[in-house]
């Protein structure tokens, strides 16, 4: 019986070789494999997306049917711009948005409402001749046409100067446009008069003061007008659409060691998962990972010699996974090069951005003896005071963020990482302690 067994496993041994089975040893890394996840979930706390700015539905009257409007309804994105024909600042503005919502025409909805300042005498009559064409769907046509040359008209001495060349433009630039019935809809009082009461209605709201004032998903927006900023917040608001409406399950087995392999574009970062000490930290890293959500999204921060940071989709720096969870407190600590953390909002708001170290003593270091270099001689620090504030400086900083890892594998990579880079994939791998 003894002789027959060993030929069995004798056997399999030769078809392992033979047709590539692999046989992996206990102590090597494997894929990770999610078993049966743990039946309590990982503590966390369900937030609500942040946006822009503090959020102001309440005052602001709901878009409808009778506002200009381009775009799904249903868009992630609703641009909503309070403005003024002759505001210069408007101009600029404007035409920015009507091309960001033209270049994502299916994710965005840009909706134009009136604010004719008093000290803008020409304002309210391009109002007027805006809405006129409305009435034919040209409002937008006719919003390009004021805004881009708003330097022709907006020094014309006189309103009737400037009405001969509302009628003149609208003519002959505005193509398809329906003329007779312009000038008809551009007379008329009721549209006027409708202008009127949802400017009054605005000013009464307190909300709206200048121009131009706007609003990203109703959350008010001071920021830039520029491609690269607006779609910063598009992709913020589209993975609110993405995000978790529950607390990550329990993946990880405290039999078992992890680790992360960031495939960027750049190259291959190896980072060691610290399990015991940051339980929580690790197990929503490789629940993330597993969820794809680190797949394509940018390095959208990059301080030379500091740290560079990923971790948000929408490379805004505000996307969160629809949860946060606490800081956890343990003996590892910031200073060495390589060190892996979890950047957060504030203490205890950790979501789902990470940043990897470079020499923090260093860059700590660096930069206290250029601040110390402009001081008086009778005021400058000492060699000794100047790593006390660098110790100060690291101590403060492994208060404020969970240390949940460190680079093994590609420090060389992440050093010349920059935001025009991105993280490709993330692939976890375990093996038995």
């Amino acid at each position: 019986m003894l002789k027959k067994n060993l030929g069995i496993v004798i056997l399999a041994v030769l078809i392992s070789l033979i047709f590539g089975t692999v046989v992996f040893a206990e102590d090597e890394w494997v894929p990770f494999e999610a078993g049966q996840e743990n039946v309590q979930p990982m503590e966390c706390t369900i937030v609500k997306p942040v946006g822009p700015n503090e959020k102001i539905t309440a005052v602001l009257p709901p878009i409808t049917d009778e506002d200009w409007s381009i775009g799904p309804k249903d868009a992630p994105l609703t641009i909503l711009e309070y403005a003024d024909f002759q505001c210069p600042y408007c101009s600029g503005a404007g035409l920015a948005l009507l091309e960001f919502q033209k270049n994502h025409p299916d994710e965005v909805r840009y909706v134009y409402r009136h604010f004719p300042l008093s000290f803008h005498e020409k304002a309210l009559m391009a109002a007027y001749a805006a809405d006129a064409a409305g009435a034919q769907g040209f409002f937008f046509e006719a919003e390009h046409l004021l805004y881009s040359t708003q330097s022709d008209w907006s020094g014309l001495e006189s309103l009737d100067a400037f009405e001969t060349w509302l009628k003149d433009n609208f003519k002959t630039q505005i193509s398809g446009l329906n003329y007779d019935q312009w000038l008809t809809d551009f007379a008329d009082p009721d549209l006027r008069a409708k202008i009127d009461k949802a400017f009054d209605e605005v000013v009464a709201t307190g909300v709206v003061s200048g121009t131009p004032t706007i609003f990203l998903n109703f959350n008010s927006y001071q920021g830039s007008y520029d491609e690269a900023a607006l779609t910063s917040y598009l992709k913020f608001f589209e993975l609110q659409g993405k995000a978790f409406q529950e607390c990550p399950p329990n993946l990880i087995d405290v039999n078992k060691d992890y680790r992360a392999v960031l495939d960027t574009t750049k190259g291959k970062i190896t980072v060691d998962l610290y399990t015991e000490q940051a339980p929580l930290a690790v197990n929503n890293f490789i629940f993330l990972a597993t969820q794809g959500w680190f797949d394509g999204i940018p390095f959208y921060k990059v301080v030379p010699g500091f740290i560079v940071q990923s971790g948000d989709p929408s490379g805004s720096g505000m996307g969160n996974p629809g949860y946060q969870f606490v800081n956890e407190k343990h003996d590892l600590k910031f200073g060495d090069p390589g060190v892996v953390g979890m950047a957060n909002s504030g203490k205890d708001k950790n979501g789902s951005q990470f940043f990897i170290t470079f020499n923090l003593h260093d860059y700590y270091q660096q930069s206290i003896k250029e601040a110390n270099d402009k001081l008086t001689s009778e005021n400058k620090l000492t060699d000794e005071m100047i790593e006390k504030e660098v110790q100060d400086q690291l101590n403060k900083m492994s208060d404020s963020y969970t240390v949940f890892g460190k680079v093994s594998e590609g420090y060389d990579v992440a050093q010349t990482l920059t935001t025009s880079d991105s993280i490709l994939s993330v692939t976890i791998e375990e093996k038995a302690k």
